[in-house]
């Protein structure tokens, strides 16, 4: 794949087929848009009828799936009345009310049919050391690693949720389960701080006493690496893959109420940790700012070193790749993948653009976007056909301004992996309208309308397949991809239209099969 060195002439090239439509006139663009700001499905090509579903996992009064791996139980491991092959590991949360812990982490084993094999719910209430006097509280479940044999699952603990409000509390933490049958693994974790006794379950501090989110996860032999953010600024930490024991942590980003710094992806391979997300303050690489806080997100990249979080210097400017490009806004990078050859990192996400013409602009919000790196040196470029996608302009964008135009459509790229037959595995969700501020921020609770995507393609950009999923005008949302059982390609997330037999539109966590 060629790596390109960005600049105004790459700017002009991917700006180009855009400008047609504002050649055509801005009139048609509005109407186009239309305005709307009412919900419901895009109704986008390849359309998805309920039987699509691989598998629905629902319970409660909702289900959301946030992250999956696919993997074998090591041949020590029994899986009682199952035979052995690959399984499919989803983790996300589950929406209860007060009385019934209001939100829990879940992590769901399927096998090659779409049953459910074994399945831990793991909530705070449920927790030795767990005080039977305090409030009802909401944990969630981000991300998944399988390695050595053991599933590491990582998220978010005790989020205090009064009056609907989720005002308090919140620590992240790392699980490690049998793979086999999901059952806690006797001496990880099992700390006592801040009151969990839960062994299997390691509960971290939180930043400067704010609520923190784990929301990134990597294993190799020598530790476990997790990510997120807590207030203002992010974070990378190595634990003990034998203990949990935290031995060594970064808090990256700035203090300052204006400052946003997450950390969304982690990849490991070869002695070296990437760390990428997005922020609007700029910091070296011990994490210190170097600059004011923007009002603006860059994303970045970062290279360390996977044993004590030394930088690269080679890479990037002393370690740290800022993303961004002139006329872009608000880049944000969701998600990270290594080529097999582990020479290009590929990292996805969404930003902003403004398009100019005479004297009207128009800033379009939430358009897909993929970036190629060289993992020795940080030199960048876009993916090459990424551009290509299918520009949204529905039902669902919002337009705002008289003169000088915002058109807001909430385009994500959420997920990318790389499978195990080379090719480049992308999930998301288009056509979909921002209602309202994430509430539990990674899961994207203010949107609404969307259609769930999948697409794959070959390393040089050439794409193999795009295909778009509407569940009758529900919402549809897309988090997880992978290479599993049978040779398909498995995506994750959730819907709210009627899908498996369930008509209501509570969320169903879905697992959808592609491919192969």
């Amino acid at each position: 794949m060629e790596v390109r060195t960005p600049g105004v002439p790459e700017r002009r090239r991917r700006m180009s087929g855009k400008r047609l439509w504002l050649l055509a006139g801005l009139a048609l663009l509005l109407a186009a848009c239309g305005g709307q700001t009412g919900g419901g499905g895009g109704g986008g090509g390849g359309g998805a009828s309920p039987g699509d579903a691989f598998a629905v996992l629902y319970e409660g009064l909702g289900t959301k799936a946030l992250a999956v791996v696919s993997g074998s139980p090591p041949v020590s491991v029994s899986v009682q009345g199952i035979k052995k092959g690959s399984f499919l590991y989803v983790a996300g949360f589950r929406q209860g009310d007060y009385q019934d812990g209001l939100q829990d982490a879940m992590v769901w084993m399927l096998d090659d049919q779409g049953q459910v094999v074994a399945k831990k719910r793991i909530g705070t209430e449920m927790m030795p050391g767990y005080g039977s006097g305090m409030v009802r509280v909401n944990d969630r479940a981000y991300a998944l690693a399988l390695h050595g044999g053991y599933l590491y699952v990582a998220g978010y603990l005790a989020g205090c949720d009064d009056t609907n409000q989720d005002t308090c509390g919140g620590y992240p933490f790392v699980a490690k389960l049998n793979p086999g049958n999901l059952d806690y693994v006797e001496g990880f974790g099992g700390n006592s701080n801040p009151g969990f006794g839960q062994p299997g379950v390691m509960v971290l501090n939180q930043i400067s006493y704010e609520r923190t989110y784990a929301y990134a996860l990597a294993v190799d032999d020598a530790g476990v690496y997790v990510g997120g953010f807590g207030g203002t600024r992010g974070f990378v930490a190595i634990l003990d893959p034998s203990t949990g024991q935290e031995r060594q942590r970064l808090v990256l980003g700035s203090a300052d109420p204006q400052a946003k710094t997450h950390v969304e992806a982690l990849q490991v391979q070869g002695g070296s940790l990437y760390v990428a997300g997005h922020t609007n303050v700029p910091f070296d690489c011990q994490g210190n700012p170097t600059g004011p806080v923007d009002q603006e997100t860059v994303g970045f990249i970062l290279k360390f070193s996977a044993s004590d979080l030394t930088c690269d210097g080679g890479f990037g400017q002393g370690g740290v790749l800022f993303v961004w490009n002139p006329g872009d806004s608000d880049v944000e990078i969701l998600s990270l993948a290594l080529t097999q050859d582990g020479t290009r990192l590929l990292a996805a996400g969404f930003s902003g653009e403004v398009i100019a013409e005479g004297d009207t602009s128009v800033e379009f919000e939430g358009l897909l976007r993929g970036w190629v790196v060289d993992a020795s040196t940080g030199r960048w470029g876009f993916f090459p056909t990424l551009d290509e996608y299918p520009y949204t302009l529905g039902a669902n964008c919002q337009v705002r301004g008289q003169v000088n135009h915002e058109v807001v459509c909430a385009d994500r790229a959420r997920g990318i992996h790389m499978a195990s037959d080379g090719t480049i595995l992308l999930v998301g969700h288009v056509k979909g309208q921002v209602q309202a501020q994430d509430r539990f921020p990674g899961t994207e609770d203010g949107l609404a309308g969307s259609n769930l995507f999948f697409a794959r393609y070959r390393v040089d950009g050439t794409r193999l397949a795009y295909q778009e999923v509407d569940f009758s005008g529900g919402t549809e949302l897309g988090f997880g991809v992978v290479r599993g059982p049978g040779g398909y390609f498995y995506v994750v997330g959730s819907t709210t239209g009627p899908v498996g037999g369930l008509t209501n539109t509570n969320l169903k966590a879905i697992v959808l099969r592609f491919g192969p």
